[in-house]
């Protein structure tokens, strides 16, 4: 099983899988606060990816701080962010979650802040005006002269790193999309920043592969991180984990790079 112990400084371990697999979870895990919360949705898929996401990330954080999920307190930040409180901050774990049609992704870090977006591809009508807005002058070029499809793929590509970079920090869509920048081309890498995140060096930026139709990113506050990639399933009622591959690049069809090499390194126990 993960657990704290093997979530070294400098790596980020990203745990994805399926909602609808995920349902299986049925133990009663969210606060009173949370079960209100999900009274509040009007619609039932909506109310059933929130309480799905949250018990299932009260199942990991779980494992890892060798917690009962139960028990685990949350606090929000000002735009929304969820972080541990109570006895979980003293651990320094840090967390984000995300989900879009039916696929669930979760980063975890040790002392870092850490971001993660998931993003099902969808036709965009109006994908020029989306760039212009959310897109800096560099990036709206590399869609130049592609096709309406890989256009809006490669659009979906930017916006998961602009988005788990805003999530990271907190801040999200207010971070300034147009001033957080990256490019398709070569290794997943910030190119530019807001001036208040600091240094552009300091934060590494990974892709990773969700499935077919998805897209995927997650950043983290630290220079030359590691990224660790596993599915989740369920054993009967019991979150179930893969062992964990080492995502040393991604490339443009999101690849996993030299992982067998590394897998063995980092077994779920």
């Amino acid at each position: 099983m993960p657990s704290l112990a093997a979530l070294q400084a400098g790596q980020v371990h990203v745990w994805h899988g399926d909602l609808s697999r995920l349902s299986a979870l049925a133990q009663n895990w969210l606060c009173e606060e949370e079960t209100l919360r999900a009274a509040r949705f009007g619609m039932a898929a909506a109310r059933f990816q929130f309480v799905t996401g949250r018990r299932l990330l009260r199942g990991v954080l779980g494992h890892y701080l060798n917690r009962e999920p139960a028990s685990l307190g949350f606090v929000t930040g000002p735009h929304g962010k969820p972080a541990l409180s109570g006895e979980g901050v003293e651990s320094g774990l840090q967390f984000n979650l995300s989900h879009s049609g039916g696929a669930i992704a979760l980063a975890l870090a040790w002392q870092s802040p850490v971001g993660i977006d998931v993003e099902a591809w969808r036709s965009l009508a109006r994908l020029d005006g989306l760039a212009r807005r959310c897109l800096a002058p560099s990036e709206r070029r590399e869609l130049d002269g592609l096709d309406d499809d890989a256009a809006t793929r490669a659009f979906f590509r930017f916006w998961v790193r602009k988005e788990a970079l805003g999530k990271a920090t907190g801040e999200g869509v207010t971070l300034g999309l147009q001033h957080c920048v990256s490019s398709l081309e070569g290794p997943p890498r910030w190119l530019g920043i807001p001036s208040r995140l600091g240094d552009v060096g300091g934060w590494s930026l990974a892709e990773f592969p969700v499935r077919d139709g998805f897209a995927g990113a997650v950043t983290v506050h630290a220079a030359n991180a590691r990224f660790y990639w596993g599915g989740m399933g369920f054993d009967g009622e019991n979150l179930e984990f893969e062992n964990l591959i080492s995502l040393l690049y991604a490339t443009p069809d999101c690849v996993l790079g030299n992982a067998a090499a590394d897998s063995s390194r980092y077994p779920s126990r």
